[in-house]
């Protein structure tokens, strides 16, 4: 084999290399979007958006990801990456809407007075239902990066991975998270 071949080998390796790594590229953000997409919409709609607006952007956040992959973004966590990516994209859309965003933890008050209790007793349904509506008002007056630390850590995330979404180090994120829990525990036992 002449350096004539090598180069010719070499190119047609690179080229496949090229190839594999694009599919390897779309397959991953794939994968990535079938394992996140349904908690990335959930995650868009707590964050006050209507349905088809929390579709598109969660579209929106893989398309990013994609990008990013492309050009060869070093992406530590993904999972961190998507969510801090469309926590951006909503406050870019209630910019844009030229109104303050506004969270509602509680999207569907009217389904909470229907649950039924698995409780035997009205006493108790009602003690339990008092308990979550404490929780729920004390969730509401939490700050605002306590509120998206909780509800990160609720959707899985760890604190290293919040810490990068909320852009704080990971002992801030403790010291938040710890807060936070025991602001709920308190109201939750009042």
């Amino acid at each position: 084999m002449d350096d004539a071949d090598i180069c010719v080998s070499s190119a047609q390796a690179d080229q496949e290399a090229a190839t594999t790594a694009c599919l390897t590229t779309a397959e991953r953000v794939a994968a990535l979007y079938e394992a996140h997409r349904e908690r990335i919409y959930r995650f868009l709609m707590g964050q006050g958006l209507e349905s088809s607006n929390a579709q598109d952007l969660a579209q929106d956040v893989f398309i990013k990801l994609f990008v990013a992959m492309t050009k060869g973004t070093e992406i530590a966590s993904e999972q961190a990456w998507l969510y801090g990516v469309a926590s951006n994209l909503a406050v870019d859309y209630w910019r844009r809407e030229g109104r303050p965003m506004w969270v509602e933890l509680d999207s569907f008050p009217a389904m909470a007075d229907g649950l039924q209790s698995k409780e035997p007793t009205p006493d108790v349904a009602a003690a339990h239902k008092d308990r979550l509506q404490r929780i729920a008002i004390a969730m509401a007056r939490l700050p605002k990066e306590q509120r998206l630390g909780i509800h990160l850590r609720m959707q899985g995330l760890r604190y290293r991975d919040i810490a990068k979404v909320l852009g704080v180090s990971v002992s801030t994120t403790a010291e938040w998270l710890s807060l936070a829990v025991e602001r709920l525990r308190s109201a939750a036992n009042e």
